[in-house]
């Protein structure tokens, strides 16, 4: 006699396949993108060093943004207060179009020009890579949510 058929016998094998479910289903990957100076995306990736989860991708200037395929699914956009006024402006307005459900996230330097409602949340350029992190992780929570248009200074 089969010795496993008498172990498994008493299983209930609904509770059986929603754990070998559980187990089959990795945690979604999340894309972000990274425009401005190879500083902030050192920054963005310090960050999120101990994250499996996250895939950055580095564009130094709105070229390389250009460049990234339209079939990338990039969920977060993390745009750096250095560039120009009309670059983050060109990036934020590509970024919608290309991608309409990606957040985007401003890293500001203290310019008060800029038009926020281009961007979902804004943090300081002088941020510890934790609460980076948590303003990344809480657009990440909200990325299929509607934009609301406000800004956290």
């Amino acid at each position: 006699m089969n010795m496993f058929g008498n172990v498994t016998s008493g299983v209930d094998e609904e509770a059986l396949e929603s754990l070998n479910r559980k187990r089959l289903q990795s945690p979604k990957t999340i894309h972000l993108i990274s425009v401005g100076p190879m500083e902030c995306g050192s920054m963005v990736h310090d960050a999120l060093l101990d994250e499996p989860n996250w895939r950055l991708t580095i564009a130094t200037d709105f070229r390389q943004l250009l460049a990234i395929p339209e079939q990338e699914s990039i969920q977060i956009a993390i745009l750096d207060g250095t560039l120009s006024e009309f670059e983050l402006e060109d990036a934020s307005l590509f970024i919608r179009q290309q991608w309409p459900h990606a957040r985007i996230l401003l890293i500001r330097t203290g310019k008060d020009s800029v038009n926020h409602a281009w961007f979902d949340d804004c943090v300081t350029s002088i941020v510890a890579p934790e609460f980076l992190h948590s303003a990344i992780e809480r657009l990440a929570a909200g990325r299929d949510e509607s934009r609301s248009g406000n800004v956290a200074l």
